[in-house]
């Protein structure tokens, strides 16, 4: 071990945490703003203001890369959503802090939809799957609080909730988008209240009211 010349031990300016996640920081910037394609390993390295064999090191590639950045996505993005769920005092409240939660946070990562959608990356390989997991994720939690808003004495139709679920799911993604590229776009809770309003409708109707 590399010691101080009174025989103690140099202290590491940064740990290897520390510089994976200064690393990805950048890269989510960079790959948010640029696109896949745009995206220079040089770029990222001079950013974070490491070597781009460092980089290497960690993530073997630029594809490995931008798989850690997408997978840290994911996790962030669905512990923010099922935290806000699980802490609903009801179903109905659920779905709303679940939408209004996955709206927020795009609004404190903009450029996480650019990287989750990056079509120059996307199109197929293990990011492309790696994306349809985020999705796969996000439609089973809208599905389980669907089921959660259904009479209890209510036959379950699977197929029924998967067409709901896949249909919500597609509508916060255009609404993403959307708000992504207007000048004016509602908030987070405006959002939801109003998607929220017009589910509800067609639920009550799934449940018979």
């Amino acid at each position: 071990m590399t010691t101080t010349t009174d025989g103690g031990p140099v202290k590491r300016r940064r740990d290897r945490a520390a510089r994976e996640r200064e690393i990805l920081d950048a890269a989510e910037r960079i790959f948010g703003d640029r696109g896949y394609q745009g995206t220079s390993m040089d770029e990222i390295a001079a950013e974070v203001g490491v070597s781009k064999p460092l980089i290497y090191q960690y993530y073997g590639s630029k594809d490995g890369l931008f798989l850690a950045c997408l997978s840290r996505l994911r996790a962030q993005l669905l512990d923010a959503v099922s935290e806000a769920v699980l802490a609903a005092p009801d179903a109905e409240d659920a779905m709303y802090a679940g939408l209004v939660a996955w709206f927020r946070f795009l609004d404190e990562h903009p450029r996480a939809w650019s990287v989750i959608v990056d079509e120059g990356m996307l199109a197929a390989g293990p990011a492309a799957q790696a994306a349809d997991e985020v999705r796969a994720d996000f439609v089973e939690l809208i599905a389980t609080m669907v089921r959660l808003n259904l009479p209890a004495d209510r036959e379950t139709d699977e197929q029924e909730i998967q067409v709901i679920a896949q249909t919500i799911s597609g509508a916060t993604e255009r609404l993403a988008i959307w708000r992504t590229r207007s000048t004016n776009p509602p908030s987070a809770e405006k959002t939801a209240r109003t998607l929220q309003d017009l589910l509800w409708q067609g639920l009550h109707t799934l449940r018979g009211d």
